[in-house]
């Protein structure tokens, strides 16, 4: 009796297991030089440096060099259907495919001597689909439709983005009439044919509204853009979520009656203002009433960007209230509440939190040890980001402030990061460990928006939220102004 349940419970897992992996197996000819990758897109928010939530995760499933192996296997865990990228590089060829892939999938990918891809197994069929008539986005056929850079006028190319809207639905609908396609498929491919030639005809005009040039459109050119979003963009189910196209567009469309009402201020350039804001979390609640996820989607989308993007924190907690409210077993609930936390102790006045950095000689330094001079410091989030731009105040405030740029850039080792520092005068450069990243994501609330702090010589915070400013930071200006004595 036990025996049997012993072997009830293991087949059940089986099953279980089954049920929540994909099984894909990459496959080459033959050896060669070349790499195979699949990405897995997971739409959900997570925590990243500097942005607070970010919506989607980008993992590596899966990579094969086929210099060394012919065949890999990767064993995916999903719970719910997913869109993979297959990436091949080798012999000077250069291919990005979309994958849809459902727990239980059982996928095989064979390249040929020519790089082409093949599928065969359980639900090829939508690969194949996918191979025919979607690229990973719409801008991928532009050398197609003939887009030139240097012209114009390149209206040419609308037409050809609505050509292929139209090859797409005709091809879905015979498609189906040979396949059952499971709803998540059809939300991503109807979501993503409708989105993108609304993206293109925006790009292109836009293009002509600025004759090729950079400058600032005038309120009616904005508007006449924004009414291409609002005339075009339609809800689709919530599987929809899976097309990045889709996303954004969501996001454009839900926020303009909102920036409309509440327009930016003059000459800002930096962030939805807090009314704004609060009324598109509340028109996104209301109009996605009935799409469950979107409405979770928008509304933690909002939420984040009121916590990380607003200086202010009244915003933030008046949203986090109501979304708690909302989505009580929410996991990213406490997330936002730290973050708010944390930014209520950043306030003008209060102490700087210490820290422990490297020097570019390896060599400890804590902040609390700058005291006795003014300091800016700079959050970096690649090497040498915002050194070109400040150095005009490094001369403007010598002998008068310190200037300490902090690398926040994962991934790059010491020894990499201090052969590229340039020491100087009134400068310190800073180094980041993975754990030291953490400790000022929690202690200083990192945002690449707002990447300069100003502390008096008292080792007091002055501000905090100094936003990155083009092509003059004028607010840090100020600020060094009143502590550089």
């Amino acid at each position: 009796m036990k025996k049997a349940l012993f072997i009830i419970l293991l087949f059940t897992g089986f099953i279980a297991n089954a049920q929540n992996t994909a099984i894909l197996t990459l496959t080459a000819s033959k050896p060669g030089p070349a790499t195979a990758t699949l990405i897995l897109e997971d739409v959900h928010f997570h925590p990243n440096l500097g942005t607070g939530l970010a919506d989607t995760r980008l993992e590596t499933a899966a990579s094969v060099n086929f210099n060394k192996k012919t065949s890999e296997k990767a064993v995916v865990k999903l719970n719910e259907p997913k869109i993979m990228r297959l990436q091949y590089s080798g012999n000077g060829v250069n291919k990005t495919w979309m994958l849809f892939v459902q727990p239980g999938d059982e996928l095989n990918i064979n390249f040929s001597d020519n790089a082409d891809v093949s599928f065969s197994g359980k639900n090829a069929a939508y690969q194949d689909f996918l191979k025919s008539y979607f690229l990973e986005n719409q801008f991928q056929y532009l050398p197609v439709f003939g887009y030139k850079p240097s012209q114009i006028n390149n209206e040419s190319v609308v037409q050809q983005s609505d050509s292929l809207k139209q090859v797409r639905l005709n091809a879905f609908q015979k498609f189906k009439s040979s396949n059952t396609v499971v709803p998540a498929f059809e939300a991503y491919v109807m979501a993503t044919t409708h989105t993108e030639p609304s993206l293109m005809r925006r790009l292109i005009q836009e293009k002509i509204m600025r004759r090729n040039r950079v400058v600032k459109l005038d309120a009616a050119q904005r508007k006449e853009l924004e009414d291409f979003t609002l005339t075009d963009f339609k809800i689709q189910p919530d599987d929809a979520l899976l097309s990045q196209a889709y996303r954004d567009e969501l996001r454009n469309w839900v926020l303009i009656p909102s920036t409309r009402r509440f327009p930016l201020e003059s000459g800002s350039r930096y962030e939805i203002s807090p009314e704004a804001l609060k009324d598109v979390y509340a028109f996104s609640k209301e109009k996605l009433a009935a799409f469950p996820k979107q409405k979770e989607y928008l509304l933690t989308y909002w939420l984040n960007y009121a916590a990380t993007a607003i200086p202010s924190i009244e915003t933030g907690k008046m949203l986090l209230a109501d979304y708690k409210t909302t989505f009580p077993q929410s996991p990213y609930s406490e997330y936002i509440s730290r973050l708010i936390r944390t930014k209520e102790s950043l306030q003008p006045g209060a102490s700087v939190p210490d820290v422990t950095l490297l020097a570019p000689d390896s060599s400890s330094i804590a902040v609390s040890s700058l005291s006795g001079k003014p300091v800016c410091m700079v959050f970096s989030f690649s090497i040498g980001q915002h050194e070109p731009a400040l150095k005009v105040f490094e001369d403007k405030y010598a002998d008068k402030a310190m200037f300490v740029y902090v690398l926040v850039a994962p991934g790059i080792p010491l020894r990499t990061w201090k052969k590229y520092v340039k020491e100087r005068a009134g400068v310190k450069h800073l180094w980041a460990s993975d754990a030291a990243m953490e400790v000022l994501k929690e202690k200083y609330a990192i945002d690449i928006r707002y990447p300069f702090l100003v502390i008096n010589a008292s080792g007091k915070i002055v501000n905090r939220w100094i936003p990155q400013e083009f092509p003059n930071n004028q607010t840090l200006d100020a600020e060094l102004q009143k502590v550089a004595k």
